[in-house]
Order: structure tokens, then sequence, then C-alpha cells
């Protein structure tokens, strides 16, 4: 009976207990409605360009009301899709890409206005775009043609709204990138760091954008590993995957027409069985959209919005298979209301600024190349242009940054990465010309340069360049700054070398003055900001003048020429040989003193003023110089000149020769192609008018006294030209009037 009485009890308390469960279960349910519709996740593939159809699938997606839980991405994909989940709306993003210049985009070069001095006057010499490092005694070349600078900046802006947000399941949107690791070909999952430079990372396609080191690998994009994320999508939070799949196809021979077209192709083959492999496990629940691009390529990102255009028609033809999952408007407005942020490009003030990973490169030296400073609001584009600025002095692979804040101390840290090929590094260049008229004449010469940065913490860099053909020349130059932060520096040099210049009787060419000289001289100069630098110094030269090939048409002169040195150099035109827009403004003043060296005595002073204008893709170039003795004889080898492509076109290279000179040139361009950054700026074609006069020029035969052309002399030309990664290089006809003609063709500096 007892026993009976406690088992009673027990079914009793358990019966009143499970009432009790039920009913505490009942009230939780009522107070929070269970969700019952699967979660959507988002797979988009790379393809270069024709992944910016992915922004139409997300307009459309918008329009139809089906919510998106987490996105996976590849390459293009991922900079889609990790823009998406910071909060961009398709909207903002089908406004940014519409607007984007791309081939600034994939210029990592600063805009000129914003490079030192030194670099502007490395434009001038003629080398070639690409610097091949030298480390141990081994040349090394960039690994990738583009460094990925401007791109990640690009990123930044477009993911603003997420700053400061570490780990990409807390985005507004859950998110993870793919990329490939270089060294084993294994796929790499980015889901926490900084979010544009994991998606820098994606789509780092080999060869052309440079790897990114993250964790200590190396990665690429990761369309050779897994350009089509399902997988992570499912195993990210999707019971459904919506798919999109833009991927290129392979193309046909006669469209593989560059190393770049090479590379692609490879891509696309390594990772088209894994994307098979990833459209064949989709269910029936999921979709799968492909949009038809057909011409569009990878590298068609002039065709944004046939791309944009082309994602909504082949997303709004699945509308049927998409419409199960949409909402009801008041949920589907509430969710993206917490899904979308609009983007904040103001960061605040900081506590202090911090560089990581600088080995020989010194922070004081690159802080004062900033406008940052700490406790000042700053906000993204002043540090985006910071960052360039620093870029562009030549000493890094990557520039990047984050934010660190901890105990109530807020710290930017600028991550400079130096690069793998420095800090010694060599160019090279060559110029060649030719002119076929009353005296056709040719030219040649091939150019080196070696450098040698941050000799010392002060930022020293040594110089050396050389020529070797009509022209030769070696010489060498130490660049030393006073101080970290001061713009002083002090620059000794040296030079020998032999140039030619041809002597002239009226229209035939008599003879050619070859000049030996050996100089060495030191400067004190100060940096003008970006503008350009001032120096004043001490030269001491030898000369030796001779008449060569041809009468002896001026006496032979071995002497000293020793003086005093003025130069002032500033330059803002935004192109050296084809501007735009800007000025450049160069004066050298050179007074020879006897007392140095019992040489001969004169003056020198040469001025030149160039502006630059530009609507659309029509510009104006005025240019005005001036030279003068002050009235002084210049000897032989230092005589003023005129004549040649842009100097007097229709007439020989260095015709004119004289004590004193005006010359004045409009030159009329349209720029009718333009290229991709890494290739060069454009090919032109335009009109060059221009006239000058040359004043007290050298009579010849051996005489000693001097005669003026009596008249202004008048030319123009019509030409096409290229500014390219090689350098500039014209190809024109230029008339001088009475018959003077000539056809041109010159490669490298004029």
């Amino acid at each position: 009976m007892a026993a009976f009485s406690s088992r009673l009890t027990g079914a009793l308390l358990g019966s009143v207990a499970a009432a009790l469960t039920l009913a505490a279960g009942s009230a939780a349910a009522a107070q929070a409605p269970v969700e019952t519709r699967p979660r959507i996740a988002l797979a988009l593939s790379g393809g270069g360009a024709r992944g910016l159809a992915h922004v139409g699938v997300l307009k459309v997606l918008e329009e139809l009301r089906v919510p998106v839980d987490c996105i996976t991405g590849t390459s293009m994909g991922a900079v889609v899709g990790g823009a998406y989940a910071a909060g961009a709306s398709a909207a903002r993003m089908d406004d940014v890409v519409r607007k984007v210049d791309w081939n600034d985009l994939f210029t990592d070069r600063p805009p000129r206005d914003e490079m030192t001095p030194r670099r502007k006057q490395d434009d001038y010499s003629g080398y070639f775009a690409p610097e091949i490092g030298l480390r141990n005694g081994s040349l090394r070349l960039a690994k990738g043609v583009v460094a990925g600078v401007t791109i990640e900046s690009f990123l930044r802006k477009l993911t603003a709204s997420a700053a400061g947000v570490e780990e990409f399941s807390r985005l507004p949107i859950p998110f993870r990138a793919v990329a490939a690791d270089i060294e084993t070909g294994q796929q790499v999952v980015l889901g926490q760091g900084s979010l544009p430079l994991a998606m820098r990372a994606s789509m780092a396609i080999p060869g052309a954008v440079n790897p990114v080191e993250i964790d200590g690998r190396l990665l690429v994009d990761g369309g050779i590993a897994n350009n089509l994320p399902i997988d992570l999508a499912r195993q990210t939070c999707g019971d459904v995957v919506i798919a999109v799949n833009i991927g290129t196809p392979p193309m046909k021979r006669e469209e593989i027409t560059s190393a770049l077209s090479v590379v692609g192709q490879l891509v696309n083959f390594l990772g088209k069985e894994h994307v098979d492999q990833q459209i064949a496990g989709m269910t029936a629940q999921d979709v799968l959209i492909k949009p038809e691009l057909g011409n569009i390529t990878a590298a068609s990102f002039d065709k944004a919005a046939d791309a944009i255009r082309i994602g909504e028609e082949a997303t709004r033809a699945l509308s049927a298979q998409l419409r199960r999952y949409s909402l009801p408007q008041a949920q589907y407005v509430a969710l993206r209301s917490a899904q979308t942020r609009d983007p904040d490009h103001s960061l605040g003030r900081f506590d202090a600024i911090e560089f990581e990973g600088l080995v020989l490169a010194q922070p004081a030296t690159l802080l004062h190349l900033m406008d940052a400073k700490p406790g000042v609001p700053l906000d993204e584009d002043t540090l985006t242009r910071d960052l360039r600025r620093i870029y562009g002095r030549g000493d890094f692979d990557s520039i990047d940054y984050r934010i660190h804040e901890q105990d109530g101390t807020r710290t930017l840290l600028i991550r400079a990465k130096e690069k793998d090929t420095g800090p010694q590094a060599l160019r090279f260049g060559l110029s060649l010309s030719t002119s076929l008229g009353g005296d056709s004449t040719s030219t040649f010469n091939a150019m080196f340069s070696y450098r040698r940065s941050w000799v010392n913490p002060l930022g020293g860099e040594l110089l050396v360049n050389g020529q070797i053909g009509r022209h030769s020349r070696l010489g060498a130059e130490f660049y030393q700054p006073l101080a970290y932060d001061s713009p002083l520096f002090v620059a000794p040099y040296a030079a020998f070398g032999k140039t030619v210049r041809p002597i002239y009787a009226s229209d035939q060419h008599l003879a050619d003055l070859v000049t030996r000289d050996a100089r060495v001289g030191v400067d004190l100069g100060a940096a003008l900001g970006h503008w350009g630098e001032l120096r004043i110094g001490a030269l001491l030269r030898q000369a030796n003048a001779t008449t060569e090939t041809g009468p002896e048409a001026l006496p032979d002169i071995r002497t000293s020429d020793n003086g005093v040195r003025l130069r002032i150099f500033g330059d803002q035109l935004d192109a050296p040989w084809f501007p735009r827009s800007g000025h450049r403004v160069m004066l050298e003043v050179y007074e020879a003193l006897p007392a140095l060296g019992n040489g001969p005595r004169y003056h020198r002073l040469d001025l030149s003023l160039t502006r630059a204008y530009s609507l659309g893709e029509q510009s104006i170039e005025a240019t005005l110089g001036a030279a003068t003795s002050f009235g002084s004889r210049l000897p032989s080898y230092a005589a003023i000149t005129l004549g040649g492509p842009f100097q007097l076109s229709g007439y020989a290279t260095e015709q004119f020769s004289g004590q004193e000179s005006v010359f004045a040139r409009l030159r009329l361009m349209h720029r009718f192609l333009q290229l991709p950054g890494p290739l060069g700026q454009g090919l032109y074609g335009g009109l060059s008018l221009e006239a000058g006069r040359i004043g007290r020029s050298y009579s010849l035969l051996g005489t000693k006294g001097t005669t003026a052309l009596p008249d202004t002399l008048w030319s123009g030309a019509a030409f096409i030209g290229a500014d390219s990664f090689l350098g500039p290089a014209w190809l024109g006809l230029g008339y001088g009037g009475a018959g003077h003609v000539s056809l041109f063709l010159s490669l490298g500096v004029p």
C-alpha cells in the first residue's frame, strides 16, 4: 500500500510539472514567434568586369523582397558581396560602379601633384615604367603589374559603413571571401581581419595584381580554388542557396593576345572543374542565376552599365522561383533597414599615428608627408591621399591602415610593406628619333639608372644614371635630407660624358660639334612641398669642344668652366609629355666665374613655363620659353638652340643656335583612346603651332662674330602620339615654311 501510494504521488507530481512546462513554453512562444522561413545564402562567383552583373542581381532581389542572410564571394563576387554585406544598398553600388574611373583604379601612382619632386623629375628621364629590384645579387621583378593600393582605397570607401568591424560574422550581413594560397593552391576562407584587404586578396589575379600577405600566407584570386563558393555559403548559413555564376567562358585562340589574357585563360581553366562540381551539388530548393554576358570580358569595365542590365534581366527571368522566398513588405523593409548603413567617411580623431612593418623607412620621414595629425579630425579621403603620397616615394609594395582602440586610446596604425625588390632598383630606357626632310638625321641612346634608397635613417638616396649612344654620359648624385622633418637637403654630384650637336649654315649641315666634359658640384636645396624644389650650388667643369666631322666650323675649345648655379623646378602637370591639366615652371641661372679656375666669364638664364587645360578628351598645352646670356658671349658648347620636333618642327634638330632665344608653342590634342593604367595614359592626335627667334646666332667657319636671324621662325606639326609605359612616342609631319618639311618619328625623351 505504501509503495502504491508513493508511485501515485510521483505520477501526479510529474503530470503537474509537465503541465507547468507546457504552459511556460506556450507563453514563451506567444512572446517570441518562431521564424519559419529558410535562411538564404548568396554565392557570388568571380569574373572580373563580368562580376558587375552581380549588382543587377542584387537590385532585382531587392525588388522581389528576397532576403539575404549571408554572402560568400570570390574575386569580383567578393567585392560586390563584401560591399553589400557591409551595408551598401544595391542602388548605391549601382551609382558607384557607373561613376568610378576604372583606369584610375588600376593605377597605383598617386596624382603627380602629390608626388615628391624627385619622382616627378624621374618622369623626364625617359625610363620604362617597370622597376627591376636588385637584392642579394639577383634581379627581382614585382609580383604583379598593379600593386593594388588604389584598389584597396576604393574598397575602403565602398565598405566605410563597416569600418572597424573585424569579425565578418558581425557585419550587417555575415560574409566570407575566398582567396587562394599561391604556395599550395588551396582555398583560403577569409572571415576576419580587414574587410577591404580580404576583398583585395580575393581579387588579386596572379601576375596582374600583387598577392596579399595575410597571416603568413601569400594570397591571390580565389578563382583558381573555388570560383563559385556554394558549399561555403551552405556552411555559413544557407538552407537555400542563390548562386550567381558569371565565370568567363574559355577564350578562343584569336582572343588570346597578351600575357594578361593567357593568365586569365589559365585562371578560368583552373577553376572550371570545381565550379561544375559546386553546381552539380545544388538542390531543387536552390536557384542558379547565370547571366549571359556575351562579349563582355573580364576586362570590359567600360561596359559596366551593360553588365548590370544583363544581371537584372537574368534575375527577373527567374522571378517565379525567387518569389517562393519573398517576404511581406513590412518584414522585408525592417530587415533591409537593419542591414543597410549609410557610409561614414569620417574617421574621427586619433590620439596617435604609428607605423607597422617598417625595416628601413623611418616613421618620422613618412609622417612628414601626411596631412593627418594626431588630435585633428580625419576623413577617409584625406587619409587615402596620405597613403598614396607615401606609396609614391617608390619604396613600398603596399600600404593600408587599421584602427586600434585600447583603454580609451585610439591609434591609427599604418601598415607599410617595403618592397621585396628594394631598396635597390634598376630602370632602363631607350631614346630614338629619326627625321626625313632637308637633312635626314637619326639618333639612338640606351639608358639605365640605379637607385639605392634609405642609405641612412634620414632617407639618403644614391642615384646613378648612364647613357650610351649619340650622347653618352655617366653620373651620380647623393641626395641627403638634413633632418627627418626638414625640407632642406644637400646633394653632391659628379658626371662626365659626351654630347654631339650639329652645326648648320642656313639649311646646310656643315659639321658636328663634339663636347666632352666632366663636372663635380654640390647643391644646397629645399623641397617646396609637392610643388617642386629650389637648388643653389657650386659647379666645377672641364670642357673640351671640337669639330670632329666636316670642316672646322667653330674653333676648338679646351677650358675649365666653373661657377654658381640656381635652379627652380615646379611641376603640377598631371602627365609629363601629354598633360591635360596643371602647370610647370623651370628656371635655371648660371654664372661662370673665372676666379674659380681661369675659365670664360658669361651668364646664362633659361626659363620655361607650361600650362595645360582640358575639356573632355580635348586638351590644350601652352609653352613659353626664353633664354639669354645677358649680353655676354656663350662658349659654343653652351649655345642656346632651337629646331626639331615641337621646337620648330619643320626644321632639323638644333638647326639654329645663338646667344638668346624666345619660343612659344600651342599644342592642341585629342585623346582618342585611354589606355589601362599599367599600360600608360592614352593615344593622342593633335596639332602643334610654334614660333621662335634666335638672337646673336653663331657665325661659322672660324670667325668670331655673331649674326642675327632676321625674322621670327614659324612652324607647325600634325602628329599622333602615345603616352605608354615604354615612354612617350610621336609620329608627326612638321612644316616650317619656304619648303621646310620634316617627317619625324621618336620614342623616348625628345
